[in-house]
């Protein structure tokens, strides 16, 4: 069965996220499992030394997902299998550790939050997802609804696609949900052009013609500003990156244009890994 996991804290952000992602379970056939991962607070001096119970805990952790998942499920036209886990770790590591144990087809986490903190908070537990887990992650920016998807957009560079494009994940993607696939690239005035791009496009090309997708050259002179135009305009469903050192997804996650991306577009960013 697949299985889609969500990574909760409570927050407002989460439950969205957790909203979106049991719809998208009813639509795609998939059971979901809402996992909170809790830390012991760290005494604030030595002369404070609060008591914590964790069996106590464990048992508010749970019931909090079992609060979270009442709620979604009340908001859900069709009732879903939904599974709860709580366990004291740290996020990362915990969700490293239960992504091997299931092998999930999905992660769905949220981004930004109420204030700067939790912004900041939020952002960066779904920043290190990004870069370290291996699994396919779907980012729900908070004005995110969801809608079935029918387009969706690959962000390319034309570098290197062979070993940079995860082309079998890509393909199951697109045809798990019979979608359209748009191949976005994104330039200005032929800035970052290279001789061997046109070789690269030819491969692609090649190796995506059973998809059948749209190629469309985007000329703007901000990668992230092209992409959520050409999102808006072609009312693309999703938008997939694919995470590689020092390319597209380091101008998207490391820079001021990270609030423009994603806490600014209703269209979710699957990151899929080279």
């Amino acid at each position: 069965m697949k299985t889609i996991i969500v990574p909760v804290d409570f927050s407002t952000t989460s439950a969205n996220a957790a909203e979106f992602a049991s719809n998208l379970a009813a639509f795609y056939g998939a059971d979901l499992l809402l996992y909170h991962a809790y830390e012991i607070p760290v005494a604030l001096s030595e002369f404070a030394y609060p008591v914590f119970d964790v069996t106590e805990m464990q048992k508010a952790a749970l019931h909090e997902l079992q609060i979270l998942k009442e709620n979604t499920l009340a908001k859900l036209k069709y009732s879903i299998n939904i599974n709860l886990r709580a366990e004291m770790n740290v996020l990362e590591i915990g969700l490293e550790g239960i992504c091997d144990e299931i092998k999930p087809s999905l992660v769905v986490m949220g981004l930004s939050g109420k204030n700067a903190l939790s912004r900041l908070i939020v952002g960066s537990n779904t920043l290190k997802a990004i870069h370290h887990l291996k699994y396919p992650i779907l980012v729900i920016p908070s004005k995110a609804e969801f809608f079935p998807i029918r387009k969706i957009g690959l962000a390319c560079d034309y570098k290197q696609v062979v070993i940079n494009t995860p082309l079998e994940l890509l393909k199951k993607v697109v045809k798990d949900f019979r979608a359209e696939l748009h191949i976005m690239n994104v330039d200005f005035e032929n800035r970052n052009f290279e001789p061997g791009m046109i070789q690269e496009s030819f491969i692609l090309t090649e190796l995506l013609r059973d998809l059948k997708p749209e190629y469309h050259s985007i000329e703007a002179p901000d990668v992230v500003e092209g992409l959520n135009t050409f999102a808006q305009v072609a009312k693309l469903d999703w938008i997939v990156i694919i995470p590689k050192k020092h390319t597209l997804v380091q101008k998207i996650f490391t820079t001021s244009h990270t609030q423009q991306m994603l806490y600014h577009t209703t269209v979710p960013i699957l990151c899929i890994h080279e």
